[in-house]
């Protein structure tokens, strides 16, 4: 059957995993109508495999430059002429019907978009507890095994350039915003067996694709950054208000209690946002303001914490209003959310067997999750601050 698809696969120095996903292909029930393989390894391994290849695979080979993946598949749709594009990336393997469920998904429903749906496997006791942490057993919406209409990726502008991670999840939000005629298939059509075996070599990776991916909201996503340092600038200027009039309280403009007011408004506004955000547009994950909204407001409540006695109960153990040990406990019951949600409801909401989780997992995950968190906070940070120094981020245009 001539399903008109090309399949587009980006490498570097990978020949051994490259041979694996290449027989995965070969057994596809559906073929595809060329495989392009863009490759831009340091040696000539992948060349000669490609050139000595007498198997039935419509291979072709494009020599490139040292690029990023998005790059290299921007670069291998130009040499596509099949009506839809499909994206391979070497380690997330399909099966055998992952073509043919996309092809037939997207003709029997009127699709422009299907996209790829994986299954991380985890190979050893580690990865269970990293799959449990992230990823969890269900299947999770992927660029690799993703069919698109060649007309509708070039309308979409391709992958941003010039970033090493986060333009493919920048890249499928695009689709979404030219096209309402998109699906990820119930169905797991693709497996994942490349995590990482140590909790540095995962934190590496994380700190790695959030520098890079925050570019990606630095550049697209400004508005959102602005925004930002009006709140942050104006919770200093409200805070400080009856501090910079002159005549503090005889001033018309002076207002009592403009802190608590200001900190309770604030809290109110921001907690409604989010809430609005997460029920109206769950599909915007990359949003930078809404980074910094989850930020402040743990420095507000934090704030709120350290002076509760001294601004509100004014340091008088017999009032109502006063309570002993208030950091202690802010602290304890901090980390007890934390361990709660990142140990235990986190991993059982993505599919992780409780049996798995008790009596001891649920804390060893609980770490890895926190910790990968606060690997994440300084890797956004930078990568915002260098944004200005780094290459213009672009889009490709077809």
């Amino acid at each position: 059957m001539n399903t008109n698809i090309s399949i587009i696969i980006p490498t570097y120095n990978c020949l051994e995993k490259l041979q694996e996903l290449l027989i995965s292909i070969e057994l596809q029930s559906l073929q595809p109508s060329e495989i392009i393989i863009v490759d831009s390894s340091t040696d000539r391994s992948i060349k000669q495999f490609i050139n000595s290849k007498n198997e039935t695979l419509p291979l072709v080979l494009i020599e490139s430059g040292k690029k990023y993946p998005g790059e290299k598949r921007n670069e291998g749709v130009e040499y596509a002429s099949s009506e839809w594009i499909a994206f391979l990336d070497v380690g997330t393997i399909p099966r055998r019907d992952w073509l043919k469920i996309n092809f037939e998904t997207a003709k029997r429903n009127d699709l422009d978009i299907v996209f790829g749906s994986t299954v991380y496997q985890a190979l050893n006791h580690f990865q269970k507890l990293l799959r449990a942490a992230i990823y969890g057993k269900y299947s999770i919406e992927t660029t690799p095994g993703t069919l698109v209409k060649a007309e509708t990726f070039r309308t979409s502008g391709g992958f941003i350039e010039n970033i090493r991670a986060g333009d493919d999840q920048e890249w499928r939000l695009q689709l979404r915003d030219i096209s309402k005629k998109h699906l990820k298939p119930s169905e797991t059509t693709l497996d994942y067996s490349s995590l990482p075996n140590s909790l540095l070599d995962m934190q590496k990776k994380y700190f790695i694709y959030y520098l890079h991916s925050a570019k990606v909201r630095a550049q697209r996503k400004a508005r959102h950054i602005y925004l930002s340092l009006i709140l942050i600038f104006s919770s200093i200027v409200i805070t400080q208000w009856n501090y910079l009039i002159s005549g503090w309280d005889t001033s018309p403009l002076f207002i009592p209690n403009i802190t608590k007011i200001y900190v309770l408004s604030i809290f109110a506004i921001l907690l409604g946002y989010i809430l609005i955000k997460r029920f109206l547009y769950p599909e915007d994950r990359f949003n930078i303001f809404e980074w910094f909204t989850w930020i402040f407001l743990f420095f507000l409540i934090l704030y709120s914490v350290l002076y509760w006695n001294f601004a509100v109960a004014d340091w008088d153990v017999d009032s109502y209003l006063f309570i002993p040990h208030i950091t202690k406990i802010y602290i304890a019951s901090v980390l007890a959310t934390s361990f709660f949600y990142r140990g235990i409801f986190l991993p059982l909401k993505l599919g992780t067997n409780y049996k798995f989780l008790f009596p001891k997992n649920w804390l060893i995950i609980g770490l890895i999750g926190l910790s990968l968190d606060l690997v994440k906070a300084p890797g956004v940070i930078l990568g915002i601050l260098l944004s200005p120094f780094q290459k213009n981020l672009t889009i490709k245009k077809n």
